[in-house]
């Protein structure tokens, strides 16, 4: 489901603002982040609110993915992604 979230909100972004979240994540990621705590700790400039550990790897896997699909982030969410596409393209429009 966060990886639907990230689809559906970067397609109201602008590719540049995609990119800087992606990226503003990977930078956070050098510094360790914990993806089996739930808890919402981590903060980001590109996007408003607190966010768990894994809700921000899935919004880079997205932002990498639109980036480029060919990234390999060093995590794989290939099968989750493809289902989140498929949610996303199932859903009613407007």
């Amino acid at each position: 489901m966060y990886l639907l979230e990230a689809l559906e909100r970067f397609a109201a972004m602008p590719a540049a603002e995609v990119k800087k979240v992606g990226y503003e994540i990977a930078m956070l990621g050098t510094k360790g982040i914990d993806i089996n705590d739930p808890t919402a700790k981590y903060s980001i400039k590109t996007l408003p609110g607190d966010y768990s550990g894994l809700r921000l790897l899935c919004f880079e896997y997205v932002s990498f993915k639109q980036i480029d699909p060919s990234l390999d982030i060093g995590f794989d969410l290939s099968k989750e992604y493809a289902s989140a596409l498929l949610l996303r393209d199932s859903r009613p429009k407007g």
